[in-house]
C-alpha cells in the first residue's frame, strides 16, 4: 500500500480516537438545581435530625444557618460553645437527594473597612463558616449582601467619607474581598459562593459610558462597594472557586425575554464593572443564577391590589411553573426559591399547585420540551379583573387653574410661599396613595397652582413627621440615583396624549432630573429651562416651581384649553408613593394623568 495512504489512514485513526475520547467525556446532561430558602431557614442541628424527611421535597438542596455565626461581617467573635455545637451538627448531616446545600451568612454590619482588628474577627468568622460548610458536605456558602441593618456597602454612609475618597474606599474594599476569598478557601478549597445578587443589580451601569461618569454614579449607589469586593474575591480566587450571581430581580418576571436579558447582562455587560485583569476569571468562575419568589406568584401576605391578587389559583400556579421553567433554562446551574409565608419543613401554608409546578417545570426542562402554556393570556385576564375592580378608584381628577391677575406679580421662586400670587391660586386635593404600593398615606402632600402667559407655578408642601430620616443625596443633574430617596415628580403632556411626556424630579437637597418619555424610548438629553427652590420648615419640606410651557412640551395655554398632568411623591421613610391622579402600581402610568384646564 502507498506510504502516503498509510500515513493518511493513521492520522484519520488518531483523529477518530481523539474525537471519541472527547465525546465520551462530554456530559450527556447538565442538571440545573433548585435550592430552597426563606423565612423557614433551619439551623444545622434541625437539618441533621430531619434531613430524611426534608429530602421528600422537590429540591436539589437547601440553605441553612448556624447558631454561632449569622452576620458574616460581624466584628463579634463566634461563641465557642455554639460553634462547637454547629460543627458537631454539620458533621451529623447525611444527605442523599439534597446534593447542593449552602450555609448562609448575612452582610449587615458596622464594621470599618479600614480597621484591621475588625477584619481579623471577620476573617475568623469566615473561616469557621467555611469549615462548617465543608463538614456538612455542602457545596459552599450563601452570602446575602442585602443589609438588614447598617449598610456596609454604601459610600454615602461610610464612616470615613469626609476624609477618604471613593477610590480609597474601593481599594480597601477590594483588599478585603481578596482576604475574604482566601479565608473561605483556606478551609474549603474550591467552594461555591451563592449570592442573591451581584452585578445583575447594576443595570444602569453595565453599559457604555465614560469611566469617570460610571464611578460617579457608582459612588452614589447604595451598593457602591459591591463591585470592588467582587473584584477582590476574583483577585484571590483559585481556579476552582465559583461565585453565583443569584439575580434577585427575577422575582417578578412575566416573560422569558427578561431572563435572557439579565443572563446577557451577567455574562457580558457586567464586565464594565470588572477589572480587565479579572475578565478571564469572571468569564470562567462567575455563574448567572435566577430567583423565584413563591409568595408573589401565589399572593401570600400582601395587602396590595397587585396583579397576582386578580389571578385564579390555577393561573397563579401557571405563573410559578412558567418562571421555574425559564429560570432553569437561563441559569448556569442554580435557581433559588424564596418564601416568607410558607414553611416547607413544617408543612405550613404550602399552596395548592406549588409543589406540582416545580415537578412539571423540571420535567419539561430536563426533557428539553418547549414551554407552550399560555401565560400571557392568563395574566391579561388578571389585568382585566384588576381594571374592573380598581376602575372606581381611578377617577382622573380635574382642576381649573386660575391666571395670576395682571395687577399681581408672579411668585418669586424662593421656596417661601409668601407671595401675593399664591392667595389667588387653587389648592388641589391631597395626594393619594398608589394603590398597590401605599394603602394609607401617613404624610400628606398639598399643592397650589396658578399660571401666567409664560409659565405654570406650583407650591408643594410635603409634610414629613420624621424629617431626620429623609434620604436626599446631593447629585448632579440627571443622576439616576435621585430615585433612591425622597422626591417629587411632575409629569406634563398635551391633552389626551400618552407621549411625549415631560418628566421633572426634585429631591429635598435640591438635586434635580429631567427627561422626555417618547413612544419607545426616553430622551435623557432633554434639559429644558425651569426653576425651583426647596426649603425646610418644621415638619415639612417645600418646593416652589416656575415651569415654562416649553419645559412641558405644550403650547402656551389659551383660556379654556387643557393639558395632562400628574404630581407624585416618593417618601422613603415608610416607602410611601402618592399621586394627584390615582395610580395602580407606579408613577409612569401616563394614561392615568389628570387634567389642568386654564381659566381666563
Amino acid at each position: 500500500m502507498n506510504r502516503k495512504i498509510l500515513t493518511s489512514l493513521a492520522l484519520l485513526l488518531c483523529l477518530t480516537t481523539t474525537f471519541a475520547q472527547s465525546t465520551d467525556k462530554t456530559p450527556s446532561f447538565i442538571r440545573k438545581k433548585v435550592i430552597e430558602y426563606g423565612w423557614d431557614v433551619p439551623f444545622a442541628d434541625y437539618v441533621s435530625q430531619n434531613i430524611a424527611e426534608m429530602e421528600k421535597r422537590p429540591f436539589d438542596g437547601l440553605i441553612f444557618k448556624l447558631r454561632s455565626i449569622g452576620v458574616i461581617l460581624s466584628i463579634k467573635p463566634a461563641d465557642p460553645e455554639k460553634l462547637k455545637g454547629d460543627f458537631e451538627a454539620c458533621k451529623a448531616i447525611k444527605t442523599s437527594k439534597f446534593t447542593d446545600n449552602f450555609i448562609i451568612g448575612w452582610a449587615a454590619s458596622e464594621q470599618d473597612w479600614f480597621d484591621d482588628a475588625h477584619w481579623e474577627v471577620i476573617l475568623q468568622n469566615t473561616k469557621n463558616m467555611a469549615k462548617a460548610a465543608k463538614l456538612a458536605n455542602c457545596v459552599g456558602i450563601c452570602f446575602d449582601h442585602e443589609p438588614y441593618g447598617f449598610n456596609p456597602w454604601s459610600y454615602a454612609k461610610a464612616k470615613h467619607k469626609e476624609t477618604k475618597t471613593f477610590l480609597e474606599y474601593e481599594a480597601i474594599v477590594r483588599k478585603r474581598g481578596a482576604e475574604f476569598a482566601k479565608a473561605l478557601e483556606s478551609e474549603f478549597p474550591g467552594l461555591k459562593v451563592l449570592t442573591f445578587f451581584q452585578l445583575s443589580y447594576f443595570s444602569t451601569l453595565c453599559k457604555p459610558m465614560e469611566p469617570a461618569k460610571r464611578a460617579e454614579l457608582l459612588a452614589n449607589n447604595g451598593y457602591a462597594f459591591l463591585p470592588a469586593f467582587l473584584n477582590g474575591m476574583l483577585d484571590a480566587a483559585t481556579p476552582n472557586l465559583t461565585i453565583i450571581d443569584g439575580n434577585e430581580n427575577a422575582y417578578y418576571y412575566t416573560n422569558q425575554n427578561q431572563y435572557y436579558e439579565v443572563y446577557h447582562r451577567v455574562k457580558q455587560s457586567a464586565e464594565y464593572l470588572i477589572d480587565p485583569a479579572n475578565w478571564y476569571k469572571y468569564k470562567n468562575q462567575v455563574q448567572a443564577g435566577q430567583a423565584l419568589y413563591i409568595d408573589y406568584y401565589f399572593d401570600l401576605g400582601s395587602k396590595s391590589r397587585r396583579l397576582n391578587k386578580f389571578l385564579t389559583p390555577e393561573e397563579q400556579a401557571l405563573w410559578f411553573e412558567h418562571n421555574i421553567y425559564w429560570a432553569m433554562k437561563t441559569t448556569d446551574e442554580y435557581v433559588w426559591c424564596y418564601s416568607e409565608r410558607m414553611n416547607w419543613w413544617l408543612n405550613k401554608n404550602i399552596q395548592p399547585g406549588c409543589e406540582e409546578a416545580i415537578v412539571k417545570a423540571r420535567e419539561a426542562h430536563d426533557a428539553a420540551r418547549p414551554f407552550t402554556k399560555d401565560l400571557k393570556s392568563a395574566l391579561d385576564k388578571g389585568r382585566e379583573r384588576q381594571t374592573e375592580e380598581l376602575g372606581a378608584k381611578l377617577v382622573k381628577p380635574k382642576a381649573t387653574i386660575p391666571k395670576i391677575p395682571a395687577t399681581i406679580q408672579k411668585p418669586q421662586i424662593d421656596g417661601k410661599f409668601d407671595d401675593q400670587a399664591w392667595t389667588a391660586a387653587i389648592e388641589l386635593g391631597n395626594l393619594v396613595g398608589v394603590i398597590n404600593q401605599t394603602p394609607e398615606v401617613k404624610a400628606k402632600t398639598t399643592v397650589k397652582a396658578c399660571y401666567d402667559d409664560k409659565a405654570l407655578y406650583l407650591a408643594v408642601t410635603c409634610n414629613e413627621p420624621e424629617m431626620n430620616k429623609i434620604i436626599a443625596p446631593e447629585l448632579k443633574r440627571d443622576d439616576a440615583n435621585i430615585w433612591k430617596g425622597d422626591s417629587l415628580e411632575l409629569f406634563f403632556a398635551a391633552p389626551e396624549k400618552k407621549v411625549p411626556v415631560s418628566h421633572l424630579i426634585v429631591n429635598p437637597s435640591g438635586s434635580y432630573w429631567d427627561a422626555l418619555h417618547l413612544e419607545s424610548s426616553n430622551d435623557l438629553g432633554f434639559n429644558p429651562t425651569w426653576q425651583f427652590a426647596v426649603t425646610k420648615q418644621g415638619n415639612a419640606w417645600l418646593v416652589e416651581f416656575e415651569i415654562p410651557w416649553a419645559a412641558m412640551t405644550v403650547t402656551p395655554p389659551k383660556p379654556g384649553s387643557a393639558i395632562s398632568v400628574n404630581i407624585c411623591r416618593q417618601r422613603s421613610t415608610s416607602n410611601e408613593w402618592s399621586s394627584w391622579s390615582p395610580l395602580v402600581s407606579g408613577f409612569l402610568e401616563f394614561n392615568q394623568m389628570g387634567t389642568f384646564t386654564f381659566q381666563k
